[in-house]
């Protein structure tokens, strides 16, 4: 097998692992959006600071995880510019 069929492979396998953990993160993301419902049904009209922190943390997650999903589609359009020279 030739370098390039091998870099050829690796990359494809690059792909799928990102598309693995995209699927991955999506699921998490949702499970993330549930929670957050379900903490301002709980705790609606509550005036405690943990309220207001528990789902400011969640917010903060929730951002992360989209910055993450950003990051790897970014990475996966590289490596199907890497495929394609």
């Amino acid at each position: 097998m030739s370098m390039v069929q091998q870099l050829i492979q690796a990359v494809t396998a690059a792909q799928r692992q990102i598309d693995d953990q995209v699927t991955k993160l999506q699921a998490y993301n949702g499970q993330v959006d549930r929670v957050i419902q379900q903490v301002q049904s709980e705790l609606s009209g509550s005036t405690q600071q943990y309220a207001a922190e528990m789902l400011q943390q969640l917010q903060q997650t929730k951002q992360q995880v989209s910055d993450t999903l950003g990051k790897l589609s970014a990475a996966k359009e590289e490596l199907t510019q890497v495929r394609m020279i």
